[in-house]
């Protein structure tokens, strides 16, 4: 469940981030209110849902597997609460009055808190209601409360990791403008995620220690059993510690940690009480598999993987959603989805889904793959430390018992236990299987590194070809084009469309939309600057004016002092040979205070004093 909080919480800060929401229709009252609804909605459903689980169990027709029943149902209700959420922000507008509070224009991570907030409040709500399908399974006697409580203390390690990234990049932004700069660039940003990922995973099972309230395992027969295999096997652990999640009732054991003495072995209290001290042995040299073989290592290349497959794929990603807009745009119903409701509401939730689709796809096909390899490979070692399949067999057949049927039911990292119980016989019969289990995730690790230089090498030559920017300027251009069908009078759109197609290098297109918007509107600042700039910076020698650039660019200044169009007149005065007054008018656009671009109107100052220096004798 775990991993699964993973993709649920990557895809609620993903859309809730991606939304951008309009003007709100409802007041913050109404916002609340509304919002508190929808989850009294969610908590009714969910209560309604496993209530009639629980009937269908006890009728005549119960599930021909109610461990994967139950299972299901939970799933269904996960996924009911990131519906809820996502009907929030955007149904009742919350997030449109979110953005009003002090902070959450300009801190990720407050935006993220609230995102977090809201989301773990849903989970609170489908928790409390399937409280009653864990209670009457593995958790008997467990309260309510306890429960809650307890898959909150269960995803915190999922939750920390965002909050510590965006919290820091949020304080380096704001005390170090210049390294917040470089940080929010694709490249800063990959290098600030792969250090973090690795300082993180050095040190994150001391602090998952602490928040999953682990203790050092008593002295006694548990530790006595654990501490022979540990060194049995030559794996260093810097603590055995009982993991009390749950009032201790979950039936598990892990192991985490990188470095010997970071590292720790985890078992819960009903794990150690229901098994003989040979299946505990098993269990143990499972978890030592794990480490002998470094599975751990490799999951933290997993995810430094994810990140650069992510930063790599981020242009041709963002090029299928220009093109689905650009086939929108082609067409009336289209053009009504991007209208201003569409493209600055609901729609906007549209760009992060190829991201999260490519991380579903990397955690549940890419990494549950290895993840299911690595345990089948870890049962392997298991079976060559205890020296016969019966130990680690009988302690996974005692977990399924105890844990409500659940021999049957696989997952995307696990093999089912009734799977891995056949190969552990199997092994045994036939010892030539552990090789070629090996041999498996060797090949596979081989494909996945290679399939990855691969995705690298193809998403920078995408982003080298610079074809999403010639796909959004031609979506662009067929927005406009459809607005000036039916606003053929509007010079506000015949300037933007001949303003594109300058930028594309159709001048000639250009220059007729440009003329057309200034007969339109001849006394429109915005007009008037975009022919003066044509007609002063046209590649077409044939096509430039500069005499009328500068006559236009006065008008347009004098109707609007602001930065770009004194920039206008003075790219004018340098295309017309008049260098000092080109210094005179960019000094101008200076001291407009430019609130943007002041680099490059710096650098327009500086290009038209060294043009007056070299006209000095």
């Amino acid at each position: 469940m775990l991993f699964a909080q993973i993709i649920a919480f990557i895809l609620v800060m993903a859309v809730f981030e991606a939304y951008q929401p309009g003007p709100p229709q409802l007041s913050a009252g109404e916002s609340y209110l509304a919002s508190a609804a929808l989850a009294a909605m969610l908590w009714l459903a969910s209560r309604l849902a496993v209530g009639m689980h629980q009937s269908r169990l006890r009728g005549p027709r119960p599930p021909a597997d109610p461990a994967k029943a139950g299972r299901r149902l939970v799933t269904k209700l996960h996924l009911a609460a990131i519906a809820c959420l996502i009907l929030i922000i955007t149904l009742a507008e919350l997030k449109a009055h979110l953005l009003s509070w002090p902070g959450m224009q300009t801190w990720e991570s407050l935006r993220g808190v609230a995102a977090l907030g809201l989301y773990l409040l849903l989970l609170g709500v489908v928790w409390s209601a399937a409280y009653r399908l864990e209670r009457s399974a593995s958790l008997e006697g467990l309260e309510r409360r306890d429960y809650v409580s307890g898959q909150l203390r269960l995803v915190a390690p999922v939750v920390f990791p965002w909050f510590a990234v965006s919290l820091v990049q949020d304080l380096l932004a704001h005390a170090w403008p210049a390294a917040g700069a470089w940080l929010n660039t694709g490249p800063g940003n990959l290098v600030y995620l792969l250090v973090f990922v690795a300082c993180l995973a050095l040190f994150f099972p001391v602090l998952v220690k602490y928040w999953w309230g682990c203790a050092p395992l008593e002295p006694g027969r548990e530790r006595d059993v654990a501490t022979m295999v540990l060194e049995h096997t030559g794996v260093s652990v810097g603590g055995i510690l009982t993991w009390p999640l749950m009032g201790g009732r979950l039936l598990t054991a892990g192991i985490l940690g990188l470095l010997p003495r970071l590292r720790y072995l985890l078992i819960t209290p009903a794990l150690a009480r229901a098994l003989d001290n040979r299946e505990l042995a098993a269990v143990v040299a499972h978890e030592a598999g794990h480490v002998a073989h470094r599975h751990l290592w490799y999951y933290l290349m997993f995810f430094a993987g994810l990140f650069l497959a992510a930063y790599a794929l981020a242009e041709p990603l963002a090029l299928t959603i220009s093109g689905l807009v650009w086939w929108l745009a082609g067409s009336s119903w289209g053009m009504d989805l991007l209208g201003a409701d569409g493209a600055g509401g609901a729609f906007s939730i549209l760009p992060a889904l190829p991201l999260v689709a490519l991380l579903i796809v990397y955690l549940r096909l890419v990494m549950g793959f290895f993840m299911r390899h690595f345990e089948r490979q870890a049962d392997f070692f298991a079976l060559r430390v205890m020296g016969e399949a019966e130990p680690l067999a009988s302690s996974l057949e005692t977990i399924a018992m105890l844990s409500g049927d659940t021999r049957d039911v696989p997952s995307w990292h696990h093999f089912s236990i009734a799977q891995r119980v056949r190969a552990l016989e199997a092994a045994q019969a036939d010892p030539r299987r552990i090789a070629a289990q090996a041999r498996l995730i060797r090949r596979g690790l081989g494909v996945f590194f290679l399939g990855l230089a691969l995705v690298v090498a193809g998403g920078f030559t995408v982003e080298g070809l610079g074809l999403d920017q010639q796909l959004k300027q031609a979506t662009l251009e067929r927005i406009l084009a459809s607005e000036i069908a039916k606003r053929p009078h509007d010079a506000r759109l015949q300037m933007q469309m001949g303003v594109l197609l300058f930028e594309q290098g159709h001048e000639r297109r250009s220059l007729a939309h440009l003329q057309g918007a200034l007969a339109l509107a001849p006394r429109d600042p915005e007009v008037l600057n975009g022919l003066a700039w044509f007609w002063a910076t046209a590649k077409d020698p044939s096509l430039r004016r500069p005499r009328q650039a500068v006559s236009l660019a006065h008008q347009a200044v004098s109707l609007s002092p602001v930065p770009h169009i004194w920039d206008t007149l003075a790219e004018a005065y340098f295309a017309a040979g008049d260098p000092a007054k080109a210094v005179a008018a960019a000094r101008a656009a200076l001291a407009a205070r430019p609130t943007d671009r002041l680099g490059y109107y710096q650098g327009q100052l500086k290009r038209f004093l060294a043009a007056t220096q070299e006209e000095r004798p």
